[in-house]
């Protein structure tokens, strides 16, 4: 009757675009901290999603879903959601943010496109990516806008202008990046509940 697929990393994956929104809500409402502390929780369900498909015998059907949903989420989650949370904290006035996060949201576009054509690539036995995959961005930006509560607004701006910047560098040139696997998946969410503390006791 309804169109799609759903199983359990399915349901992961809305459940990061979700907590995305309410990310975009809660900076466009002032609510800082909890759009920081949403964003972070949108990326550590983008982290296991692939994580639990893995784990289950999933048709090639579902298989294929989940790798079209999961890039269509994390255009909106990592792609715009940044942008929008920009906005909210005071980014977007002038021709020079409108050029920056128009940038950042093409940038995260062509990441995404490249490794839907080329996947991941191997040296050895080490399996990588070419450029930051975009769900970095949703442990990067919380971190580095902690400087919301120790810098002046002015500083606090341009810092994360140059965060944005070298994030949306980051997505499309041509590095190399290991793929996440083994201590990550315990780093990541450690450092999630350590930042949702620290914001959430602000």
């Amino acid at each position: 009757m309804f169109l799609g697929l759903i199983n359990i990393p399915s349901l992961i994956t809305f459940l990061g675009l979700i907590l995305a929104v309410f990310a975009c809500l809660t900076a466009l409402e002032g609510d800082f901290a909890l759009a920081m502390v949403c964003l972070m929780y949108s990326g550590l369900c983008d982290l296991f999603d692939g994580l639990v498909a893995r784990k289950m015998q999933l048709s090639e059907q579902e298989q294929a879903f989940g790798m079209h949903l999961d890039s269509v989420v994390d255009m909106a989650s990592f792609g715009m959601a940044p942008v929008i949370v920009a906005v909210g904290f005071g980014l977007g006035d002038g021709f020079f943010d409108s050029v920056l996060l128009i940038s950042f949201v093409c940038c995260a576009a062509m990441r995404l496109a490249y490794f839907n054509l080329h996947g991941l690539e191997e040296s050895g036995r080490v399996a990588y990516y070419s450029g930051l995959p975009v769900t970095f961005a949703a442990l990067i930006i919380p971190v580095v806008a902690t400087s919301y509560y120790f810098l002046a607004l002015e500083y606090f701006h341009n810092l994360m202008r140059v965060c944005y910047v070298c994030i949306a560098l980051l997505f499309v040139l041509k590095v190399p990046v290991p793929k996440p696997q083994g201590v990550f998946y315990i780093l990541f969410p450690l450092i999630s509940v350590l930042f949702t503390f620290f914001y959430l006791s602000q």
